[in-house]
């Protein structure tokens, strides 16, 4: 009996411990030591802010199949007074989606139902959505979001434009985005030299930074055998043939040549390529450099080329200039004596390999050249790239990291892939984009957006339907020829790099128009000229002002406005006096240089246009400075009656 009274009382005191433990770890909860903390800190505050309620707190999101306890914690959200307190009581800063329906981890990631501070964040152990870094938050935005531009959204939005214009679904499945048109390979041995082409292909930055082609790192050999592969296609696409140079281009005496090259000049600037084509570092964007042409193209593809853009390469953005023979033989010659690369190192005379054609076409395939080049039915790789439709839903356990240190992550996984794409297997084939750092985290937010987590359709934001119009007859036929849609607008259709044309007949004049087809020029002293010169005729242009008068109209945007005196002079009144129009614009050389100066506007806009604009200018220009000034309908046509005598 002595024994087990001692059994009994170990067993009783035992049994009193582990009944006393369970409310003295209750009691010692990290999140209850956090709710205690609140307290106290908003007992010192100098606003009046609520104390917390001891207990979990919990937001269930039933839609979104989602019980996030992170306000068990983070008490101070929705709290101005507490917005430079330390976590994890600080004020959240904007927040765009309203807490209660949809709750913090549908935007931060990790694990909701945690009430443990390393259980919340980080690599949690069997917890597949790990908490997303600061810097690539905005890949939740991308899973609902699927528009082309995402407000408050920077960094998805450059990804997004990255992986469009690298042409990343060449060689990746990626849903939602489209390949852009490459130049074909058709022909590329009666294009450039091999020279040219071999620097090109080991490292086509160095010749042109902005291009979209990546560096595949071949060897020396591999370049060489890819080259003399392409070389050997001459014929143009659709089988057409080059034309032959003129006479004048052949053989001239050297100061008739000199004439040829000095008319050529005044040409290049009349025609204003520069607008869409650098050259050394200067004019636009749109396409490529143009200042080392002459030791990259042929005199005669060169020439044909300008001559018929389309013929050579079917679907080229590039317009057909109205040169007559003798301009078009001067624009050449200045052209292949002027964009020179006077630093070029020709390389020594070569003897192709006699397997070179096998060895460059077993190149092409293994780097997928087909996946963005065409190549007279020469088809791209079988063995693309990995699916990235889903990559944002990838388990950190299904990556492989290789021999590399870096954090065990996705966003890390992406970011660095994308920095250095052989870095985790020397057999990769991915070619290296030079991405900078910036622009390789906003790429792999891009990417992470796309998870194959199911979102209700109530929360989805769709792009708007792409509209399709297709101008047709004579315009149409000029459209399509000067690539107008390349930079213009029309309907919803089109790039807009210069002005949506859909309503240009209800804001401009037809004379102004036509005179302005004429002799393209900026509007705007501080911008560069964009509009190129054509060099149309008459017919040509008289074409294009009246189908833009008959349809690129807008009823509502018509109203007579009276001219008396007294209207006018009042306009005038508010435009100096009272809402300093002056400060952007300018009439008469004095004023701002923000604004298009108004000198001719009353020759140059129609009436109803003006006073539309003046009342609502982001209506009609989303992206306007101009600010809105609240007129009434009566200031409105006062200050319309004034410029209208701008003239």
């Amino acid at each position: 009996m002595g024994n087990l009274s001692k059994y009994f009382a170990v067993v009783s005191v035992a049994l009193l411990i582990i009944l006393a433990v369970s409310p003295m770890k209750d009691f010692f909860r990290e999140w209850k030591g956090y709710q205690y903390a609140y307290n106290r800190l908003v007992a010192t505050l100098p606003q009046r802010v609520k104390t917390a309620e001891i207990g979990i707190k919990q937001i269930w999101v039933q839609k979104l199949d989602r019980v996030d306890r992170c306000e068990t914690c983070h008490l101070g959200l929705k709290e101005e007074a507490l917005k430079n307190a330390k976590q994890p009581f600080r004020t959240h800063p904007l927040i765009h989606h309203d807490i209660e329906e949809f709750g913090c981890t549908m935007c931060h990631g990790g694990q909701g139902v945690a009430t443990e501070y390393k259980e919340s964040i980080g690599n949690v152990k069997f917890w597949a959505q790990p908490m997303l870094p600061g810097n690539f938050i905005e890949a939740s935005c991308g899973k609902c979001h699927k528009e082309q531009s995402v407000p408050k959204a920077p960094v998805l939005n450059e990804g997004r434009k990255l992986i469009e214009e690298s042409n990343c679904v060449g060689c990746h499945k990626i849903e939602g985005y489209q390949k852009l048109w490459v130049p074909p390979l058709d022909g590329i041995g009666s294009k450039v030299n091999r020279t040219w082409l071999v620097q090109w292909l080991k490292n086509p930055k160095q010749y042109f930074s902005g291009t979209r082609m990546p560096n595949f790192l071949l060897n020396d050999e591999d370049a060489d055998n890819l080259a003399d592969f392409l070389m050997t296609f001459n014929t143009p696409p659709n089988n057409s043939q080059l034309k032959l140079l003129p006479s004048s281009l052949k053989s001239l005496p050297d100061a008739r040549k000199a004439k040829l090259i000095d008319k050529g000049s005044t040409l290049f600037g009349e025609a204003r390529c520069i607008s869409c084509h650098l050259i050394n570092g200067k004019g636009g964007y749109v396409a490529t450099d143009l200042g080392k042409i002459g030791s990259k193209v042929s005199e005669q593809w060169l020439y044909n080329y300008i001559k018929e853009p389309k013929v050579l390469m079917p679907n080229v953005q590039m317009p057909r200039y109205r040169f007559t023979e003798n301009d078009l033989t001067s624009v050449v010659a200045y052209m292949e004596s002027e964009f020179v690369d006077f630093d070029v190192q020709q390389l020594p005379p070569h003897t192709p390999d006699p397997a070179s054609y096998e060895k460059g076409l077993a190149l092409f395939k293994k780097y997928n050249c087909g996946g963005c080049h065409a190549l007279q039915g020469i088809s791209g790789s079988s063995e693309l790239g990995p699916d990235l439709t889903y990559v944002g839903s990838k388990k950190t356990y299904e990556i492989d990291f290789g021999n590399t240190k870096i954090e065990q992550t996705l966003p890390s996984y992406l970011r660095t892939k994308l920095l250095d794409p052989r870095v985790f297997s020397l057999v990769a084939k991915m070619p290296k984009f030079g991405f900078s750092d910036e622009q390789a985290i906003a790429v792999t937010v891009a990417l992470m957006s796309n998870t194959g987590e199911r979102i209700p359709e109530e929360y989805m934001v769709r792009p708007e339907p792409a509209s399709h119009f297709v101008p047709q007859g004579q315009f149409g036929q000029l459209v399509k020829d000067l690539a107008c849609q390349s930079c213009h607008v029309m309907d919803g259709t089109g790039r807009l790099v210069a002005t949506d044309l859909s309503m240009e007949a209800s804001q401009a004049q037809p004379q102004w128009i036509k005179a302005y087809f004429k002799v393209p020029y900026s509007l705007r002293p501080i911008l560069t000229e964009r509009m190129p010169n054509f060099f149309l005729s008459d017919a040509e242009i008289n074409v294009l002002a009246d189908y833009m008068e008959k349809v690129f109209v807008v009823d509502s945007l018509d109203r007579t406005i009276k001219s008396e005196p007294a209207m006018v002079s009042e306009g005038k009144r508010l435009y100096y006096e009272r809402y300093g129009c002056q400060s952007c614009h300018m009439i008469g050389g004095k004023g701002g240089y923000v604004g298009p100066p108004l000198d001719k506007a009353g020759s140059r806009l129609k009436p109803g246009w003006i006073f539309h604009w003046l009342k609502n200018p982001e209506a009609y220009k989303p992206q306007s400075i101009e600010p809105d000034n609240k007129l009434t309908d009566h200031e409105a046509d006062a200050l319309t009656a004034f410029l209208m005598t701008l003239k």
